[in-house]
């Protein structure tokens, strides 16, 4: 005779694994998941509990292990980097610090991925437009949790990335870089060449407009990669100054793309700048008395003291040259009954965005810009440019001599 079968409080006939709990009438289901461990869920009606149990039954089936669900986004973020390995540990500390600095400590990235909907990073990302954030920087936190949740869809832990299309529709505020007009590059090279205080800097700020560099492409720019002769000079590297586990101090880094590798032709403005930086060093004395970085020392462009020059010491002194402008030119503007005209924020990277500007202007075409500024990827426009060797792009270069007013 076979055995009673159970009941709920209702009546109603309960499946293997169902219970309900006699002290508080909740219902719990009880199966094995794919690794062999016993687990138990519960539910407040036996309809959402069997709910529930559908979608494990479905796991189950499909090999999805929604026990490993139960880690924390934060704890996903450690796997996924953990797999990383063929990042350049700059990067991945760069990455870690992207993601303590909003993501750690807030809701969404200690909830459980397996109950992490589209809503809770939607929510997420509001709150960082907000808060002010720009757009960038929230499409870079989508860049690192994207990819994570990924990583558990592939690994069969959760069945769906709830972090695909939230990128679209991100908003946040727009920090457009712009580029100095011709008059206000005119205006701030004429000032710090005429400047007792900052005239170091000019050959520095004429080379940077004149190449179009990064500027830890420049700041690593070594003698070694300048071939007077040739009227080139080589990108092979890149001065970075970060703690990489022992401190902060500079290291010399390969380029991030094989785009970045590239032989840039020296125009006349650019060539006097080196000759110039050259002269500098021997009045200062700095070529006596270089830093040496990781074994080397024949850095192009360093300070007073023969040190190597970091980003953000560059931009500092960019912005005291603004601002000294920027007060002498309000004071003139008042003697001679005019209106102002002050100098934007330039930083090292508004230098190199000048610089392609100016090309772009000077009709250099698309392709060769390219090349110029190492860009990895241009958009489909740019595909229709044939092969340009070397000599072709040497030969624009020259031709824009005249045409880039720089110097």
């Amino acid at each position: 005779m076979a055995g009673k079968k159970r009941t709920d409080n209702k009546g109603r006939i309960l499946r293997n694994g169902e219970l309900q709990r006699a002290e508080d009438n909740r219902y719990l289901y009880r199966y094995t998941d794919l690794s062999g461990k016993k687990r138990t869920i519960y539910a407040v009606t036996l309809v959402e509990l069997r709910e529930k149990e559908k979608q494990i039954e479905r796991d189950l089936q499909d090999g999805i292990d929604s026990s490993k669900g139960d880690m924390t986004l934060n704890q996903l973020f450690q796997v996924y980097m953990e797999t990383k390995s063929d990042l350049r540990e700059s990067t991945r500390r760069n990455y870690f610090a992207v993601w303590q600095n909003a993501i750690e400590n807030s809701d969404l990235g200690n909830m459980k991925i397996v109950q992490i909907k589209q809503i809770h990073i939607r929510r997420f990302y509001s709150g960082l437009v907000k808060e002010g954030m720009a757009a960038n920087t929230i499409k870079l936190y989508h860049n690192l949790i994207n990819p994570a949740l990924e990583l558990a869809v592939d690994s069969d832990i959760i069945r769906k990335n709830p972090a695909k299309d939230c990128k679209k529709g991100i908003g946040g505020t727009k920090r457009e870089r712009v580029a100095m007009t011709i008059s206000e590059q005119e205006n701030l090279l004429s000032f710090v060449k005429n400047s007792s205080k900052y005239s170091i800097y000019y050959p520095m700020i004429i080379f940077a407009l004149s190449t179009g560099l990064r500027v830890g492409e420049m700041t690593g720019l070594r003698w070694a990669d300048v071939d007077m002769k040739e009227n080139v000079v080589h990108i092979r590297q890149q001065l970075i100054y970060k703690n990489l586990g022992d401190g902060c101090k500079f290291h010399i880094q390969g380029l991030k793309t094989e785009a970045g590798r590239r032989d840039i032709p020296l125009t006349e403005n650019a060539r006097k700048s080196l000759i110039r930086q050259k002269e500098l060093y021997l009045l200062l004395g700095k070529a006596m008395k270089p830093q040496e970085v990781e074994g080397v020392s024949d850095f192009v462009f360093t300070n007073s003291l023969g040190k190597p020059y970091a980003t953000n010491a560059i931009n500092f002194a960019l912005d005291n040259i603004v601002k000294a402008y920027n007060k002498l030119e309000e004071t003139q503007a008042e003697k001679e009954h005019r209106r102002p005209e002050p100098l934007p924020h330039v930083s090292a990277h508004i230098l190199r965005h000048t610089a392609c500007t100016r090309l772009a202007e000077s009709g250099l075409e698309p392709k060769v810009l390219q090349y110029i500024m190492g860009h990895a990827n241009v958009s489909v426009t740019l595909d229709v440019y044939t092969h340009l060797d070397f000599t072709q792009i040497q030969e624009k270069m020259e031709a824009l001599q005249e045409n880039m007013k720089i110097g």
